[in-house]
């Protein structure tokens, strides 16, 4: 594995990395103050054609897109050391069955040094994982549920929580917690939840593409890690094969820009990091 900085707006202040993680992120690595929720940041890989998932049964996640990439999982491990909690949606949860989002899970060789940063930084020895459903139709059999030492919530709607509880019953130690809405859940209300009852100051969002681009159109994204791999899947006539936005579409006046902040390479990927101008 291999980082190469090739271009950064300008170099963090005060970086909140290790020496080690430093030297194999090229560089260093900081985030702005949290205001009065937490701030959020996403994180995806796409193909040169701006595709983040085949849409295929067992090889609908990431991986296949970069090619199981160390350089991308280094990164990807390096941001839920650096969050207080990872965020996906349950249909992201299903359709990557078996990934815990932890970091040594996704990047094992830098498990101790990822342990090291959060006890540097004052965190658990885990980021806490949310899972959000409007439904309250959540696998409780995942590995995310009965992992030692991760702490997990579900956010949902009223009548998600209702059906957790019926069709389960006692859950603990699972954290279920209801927006208090109904129908749907809205971002701004799942950011106000995870900071009063969490206390979550740096959000990774994971995705999935759909929940990822409602959060997108209520300008509730602050960066994204993008990282695009040198390959090419095609979309055909079906739009099930998304971009990081999913479902969600904007006009040439409501489309939101962001601006560069830097410019990595690993191996033949390109890991670019971007701040919203909302």
């Amino acid at each position: 594995m291999e980082i190469v900085t090739l271009y950064e707006r300008e170099k963090p202040k005060q970086s909140l990395l290790t020496p080690e993680l430093e030297q194999l992120y090229g560089g260093g690595l900081c985030f702005r103050s949290p205001g009065d929720r937490p701030y959020v940041i996403g994180n995806f890989v796409q193909t040169m054609d701006g595709i983040v998932s085949f849409g295929i049964p067992g090889q609908s996640g990431g991986g296949p897109i970069s090619g199981e990439s160390a350089d991308d999982q280094f990164v990807m491990g390096l941001l839920r050391s650096s969050a207080d909690a990872v965020l996906v949606g349950s249909g992201t949860l299903h359709g990557d069955p078996g990934h815990v989002r932890i970091p040594e899970f996704i990047y094992p060789d830098a498990e101790e040094l990822y342990a090291a940063l959060r006890k540097k930084l004052g965190k658990p020895a885990l980021p806490l994982n949310v899972i959000l459903t409007a439904s309250g139709r959540v696998d409780l059999r995942e590995p995310t549920f009965h992992t030692k030492n991760l702490r997990t919530a579900i956010i949902t709607t009223e009548e998600g929580a209702s059906r957790i509880l019926s069709e389960h019953g006692d859950v603990s130690p699972i954290a279920i917690r209801s927006t208090g809405e109904t129908g749907l859940t809205t971002p701004r209300a799942v950011l106000s939840l995870l900071k009063q009852e969490f206390g979550v100051e740096l959000l990774l969002h994971e995705g999935g593409p759909t929940v990822f681009g409602e959060f997108i159109a209520a300008e509730l994204v602050d960066e994204l890690f993008l990282t695009v791999a040198p390959q090419i899947a095609g979309r055909g006539n079906g739009s099930h094969r998304p971009s990081i936005a999913g479902a969600t579409t904007f006009l040439p006046g409501t489309a939101p820009w962001f601006s560069l902040v830097s410019v990595k390479r690993g191996s033949g990927h390109l890991l670019l990091r971007y701040a919203s101008e909302f």
